[in-house]
């Protein structure tokens, strides 16, 4: 579960820093139907397996908004280089 959270935030920051909210979206999608698929179907509605899949998503979204950041960041700071 470490490993996905890592994975995720990476993911998260790289989308942020690049791409836009339609990316996101997508890959918040991916990432729900990936935590349900690695769980089985069976356990969709076990409480733990829903605030697992919900952790990755809150990681998952709040890397964007860092990543977003660093990215105005970066963008500022190589238009003042000009």
């Amino acid at each position: 579960m470490l490993w996905g959270l890592v994975v995720v935030g990476v993911i998260g920051i790289l989308l942020g820093f690049r791409f836009r909210v339609a990316a996101l979206i997508v890959v918040t999608a991916v990432t729900v139907v990936g935590g349900v698929a690695a769980g089985g179907i069976g356990s969709v509605f076990d409480w733990h397996h829903l605030i697992s899949i919900l952790l990755l998503v809150v990681v998952l979204q709040g890397a964007y908004l860092l990543g977003l950041f660093l990215g105005v960041i970066w963008r500022q700071g190589m238009s003042r280089e000009q």
